[in-house]
């Protein structure tokens, strides 16, 4: 196998690139899954990768990579649950170089295995994607005959992988923050309308501000009414309360 490191401006390129590359939505980071691809195919020696990205059990996970019988062969292991790829994710630790034709890959993944091979491929490995303290997924290493996969590939290969990570992750809190930010403002907003609609109230029929607030929160519940909507409608006049 091929060890040659790739140059400086290559490394340097491919974390760029994962690092830039866009999150349109948590569930499908299309684009960021389809970078860390091409570039540990392009960096990692003679081996071709392929992501496994599975933030929810409930739902089949995404793939990316080139090839159709690849990206098939992938789908299937996360059908059966067997592979690298599962295992990595399932235990958030890497899978260590494994001859796809040895006693321990026929055992634990006795149908990826044997497909694997069918397609050429010796050896395997696979390297968790971590976001944040949860474990997503993994990129998995295939590489041809029976060589082992060099120890500095794979810390490469989980270089860009933890880089991958940290974009999701970044993206993860940065959606988090976004959320809050619209939870708070919707509440200073609420918070907002119903001081209009008890000063309104209070001023309509001199009451005190306190008993407007629960003329308000009265009719909101016989109504079975959010309060703040009721509290709008006063505000804009289309509706009229009475005090008892």
């Amino acid at each position: 196998m091929s060890t040659m490191p790739p140059s400086q401006q290559r490394l340097a390129q491919a974390f760029v690139d994962l690092a830039a590359s866009q999150v349109t939505e948590p569930s499908d980071p299309t684009g960021l899954l389809a970078a860390l691809a091409a570039h540990g195919t392009e960096l990692l020696g003679d081996c071709v990768t392929v992501v496994l990205y599975a933030p929810d059990d409930s739902v089949g996970p995404d793939v990316a990579g080139t090839g159709k019988e690849l990206l098939h062969l992938a789908r299937s292991a996360a059908t059966w649950g067997e592979g690298p790829g599962s295992e990595a994710r399932r235990t958030g630790v890497p899978v260590p170089d494994t001859a796809l034709d040895g006693e321990r890959a026929r055992r634990d993944w006795p149908r990826y295995a044997a497909r694997a091979v069918e397609l050429g491929y010796g050896r395997a490995a696979a390297l968790p994607l971590h976001v944040g303290d949860d474990t997503l997924g993994a990129l998995v290493l295939l590489g041809p005959g029976g060589t082992p996969l060099p120890p500095e590939l794979l810390t490469l290969g989980q270089s860009l992988t933890d880089a991958a990570g940290w974009n999701l992750e970044r993206d993860r809190r940065l959606r988090e923050t976004r959320a809050l930010a619209d939870q708070l403002g919707q509440a200073l907003t609420s918070r907002i309308v119903i001081e209009q609609a008890k000063g309104t109230l209070a001023a309509r029929h001199s009451i005190t501000v306190d008993e407007a607030f629960r003329i308000l929160r009265s009719h909101a519940r016989s109504h079975r009414r959010r309060i703040t909507e009721v509290a709008q409608e006063v505000v804009e006049r289309r509706l009229d309360l009475q005090t008892d």
